[in-house]
This record gives C-alpha cells, sequence and structure tokens, in this order.
C-alpha cells in the first residue's frame, strides 16, 4: 500500500508542475494492480465537456474482459489540463467461467501540453456479481497517445 501511496503522491506531484491541455480522444494501454495483474488496450473519448467513455479489451491470468465506463470529468483549478474523474460500468470476463463486475472509478488524468502524451491514476473498485460475489480495490494507471 505504501508504493501505491507514493506512486499516486508522485502522479499529482508530477502533474501539477507541468502545463496541460484537454484532448477528445487517446488510445493506449491500462494497467490494474490489487488483487492480481490485469491490463491491456484502452481508449478513452471524451462525448462533452463534463463526459467521457471507457473502454478496455483486458487480458489476466486465464482468461480476457470487455471493460466499458461511463465519467463525469471536470478541470482541477491551478493546473491547465489536469481533470478529476468520477464514474463507473460493468466487465465482462472469460475465461474458464464468464463473469461479471460492477466497477466504479475515481481518479485524475494529465495531458501533457508538449507532447500527446495521457496519463491517469484512478482508484478502481470491483465488485463481482457472476459466478460468484465479492470485491476488490486497485489502483487503475492510464498511459495513452493522445489523437485529438
Amino acid at each position: 500500500m505504501k508504493k501505491t501511496t507514493l506512486l499516486l503522491f508522485f502522479c499529482m506531484s508530477l502533474a501539477a508542475g507541468l502545463h496541460a491541455q484537454e484532448y477528445q480522444t487517446a488510445f493506449g494501454a491500462k494497467f490494474y494492480t490489487g488483487d492480481g495483474s490485469v491490463g491491456g488496450l484502452n481508449i478513452r473519448h471524451s462525448t462533452a465537456v463534463h463526459t467521457a467513455l471507457e473502454g478496455s479489451l483486458l487480458f489476466f491470468r486465464g482468461g480476457a474482459g470487455i471493460e466499458g465506463l461511463y465519467e463525469y470529468q471536470g478541470p482541477v483549478s491551478g493546473v491547465e489540463g489536469l481533470q478529476y474523474f468520477v464514474g463507473g460500468g460493468g466487465l465482462l470476463g472469460f475465461g474458464d467461467v464468464t463473469t461479471f463486475a460492477l466497477r466504479l472509478t475515481g481518479g485524475i488524468d494529465y495531458k501533457f501540453a508538449e507532447a500527446p502524451i495521457d496519463i491517469s491514476i484512478g482508484l478502481d473498485p470491483f465488485f463481482n456479481i457472476s459466478p460468484s460475489t465479492g470485491s476488490s480495490l486497485t489502483i487503475g494507471i492510464g498511459l495513452r497517445y493522445v489523437f485529438k
């Protein structure tokens, strides 16, 4: 947990010292740490000033999954291009069994001004619904290339 806290503090400090700009669509990778490693391809698209859709094709031990999220976003005052986001969605996993989980998300998203690079970090709890119930708290880290 100490490493996660230090990583979150580092990313927030880095973002506070840089200038950024907003973006509409970005594609790259997203990784989750916590109860096992999950990662894969990710796309994030702002649909309006305060809303975004995010989708991922995730890979994990013994299977793959599709994730979809709806997020509310807003600027963090004092740092151009730094935004907070909160939202939720679902995950459908395919492996030995088909699984379904609800997911919440909340964190920060930053677009570098001089490069088409976007980073994000968030707290992402999963709530397993099927085939068994349970929950886990993960940290989501995204690194994406900005198209526009």
